[in-house]
Formats: C-alpha cells, structure tokens, sequence
C-alpha cells in the first residue's frame, strides 16, 4: 500500500475532523438537534461514499470479499471474548446490572435502527476510516489507538459517560486490531451487532 505524501495526510486528517469529530461535538453541544441524530449520521455517511467513489475502492478495500467465512474462527473466539468482558464489567460497574432493557422488543425505533446502525458503524470506522488511515500512516499501533478514539468519541451522546466512553475505547482498540489482523468488514460487523446488543440490553448505553 502506497504511502501519501504530507499534503494527503493533512487532507486525511482533515477528513476526520469535519466527518468524524466535528458532527459529533455538534450534536452533543447541542448545536444540532437530538431528533437530527440519525438524518446526521446518514449524511456523513453519504460524505464519505463519496470519498470512496471519487477513490474508486473496490469492494475488497472496503474488505468485503466472497470468502468472509475463513476468518469466522478468529471473529467467533472475538466475539464470545468480548461478550465475557461486557458481562463482568456489568457485574463489577455499580448501577448497570440489573437495569436491563427488558423491553427493547417493544421498540419500534430500536429494532428498525439496531442492526442498520450498528453495521453502518463498522463501514464508516473500520471500512472507511481504517483505510484512510492505512494509506496516511505507516505505524499500526497508531493506526489502531486513533481509530479506537475516535470510534469512542462519538459515544459522548450516551449519558454515563465515565464509564462508556472507556469501554467503547477498549472495544474500539479490539474491533481496530482485529479489523486490520483480519480485513474482513462482514465478520466484524457480526461481531459488532453482537456485542453492541449484549451491552445495550445489559444497560450500558442511555441516550442522553
């Protein structure tokens, strides 16, 4: 994978704080309207299908690929990790266990959204920004931490903060590393839908 030069790792960078982190400190300042949430991430989504248009990616840079289930024996053991990480810290985090949302099948708006949302997550963060930042940097490590941080700003809009805000960052670390061991966006949007389901029946995430 070719390098880009300076200028192109501004541009990168600057597609990252106009796209990424700027809509999100819009809607927690409240700048941008709750109800607008979802009309925001849908047009920067659009944003940045531009980007990969006028890139001409192909499906496969966006690591969707024909034999995504080779790699289901990594992305299993992943996913089952992570599912055990999220039920102990329940256990051990005063005031999560036992507020389940024991009625998230009675919301309309949360199993129209859930899934669409939680695979949308994955092509904008690690499908696109991943790739933005494999051809600007050359160091993973970095590679990982900021697409890790970045993926845990914009869960600022949940209210328990303090606590979410590091779990999104430790699960963005592991979504990054397993992403770029094993570009496969269809598996880790499994993985994904998955584990943001077991943390949000458990209580973890309350919109603001």
């Amino acid at each position: 994978m070719n390098i880009l030069n300076n200028h192109e790792k501004e541009l990168v960078l600057a597609q990252i704080l106009y796209l990424y982190v700027i809509p999100t400190l819009l809607l927690y300042y409240g700048v941008i309207p709750e109800q607008f949430r979802i009309l925001m991430l849908f047009s920067v989504s659009l944003l940045l299908y531009g980007i990969v248009k006028r890139a001409e990616w192909t499906f496969s840079d966006l690591g969707i690929r024909k034999d995504f289930m080779k790699d289901i024996i990594p992305y299993t053991l992943f996913t089952i990790s992570g599912i055990g990480f999220i039920l102990w810290i329940s256990k051990i985090t005063p005031g999560i266990e036992g507020r389940e949302y024991y009625e998230w099948w009675e919301d309309a708006r949360f199993l129209l959204l859930f899934i669409p949302i939680s695979v949308l997550q994955e092509v904008v963060f690690r499908g696109i920004l991943m790739r933005l930042l494999e051809k600007a940097f050359s160091n993973p490590i970095f590679i990982i931490i900021l697409n890790a941080s970045v993926f845990a700003l914009i869960h600022i809009i949940y209210t328990n903060t303090t606590l979410v805000l590091p779990l999104t960052f430790i699960g963005g670390i592991g979504f990054a590393w397993m992403y770029y061991r094993y570009p496969n966006l269809i598996m880790i949007s499994v993985s994904h839908t998955i584990l943001n389901f077991t943390a949000m029946i458990l209580g973890f995430f309350v919109l603001r």
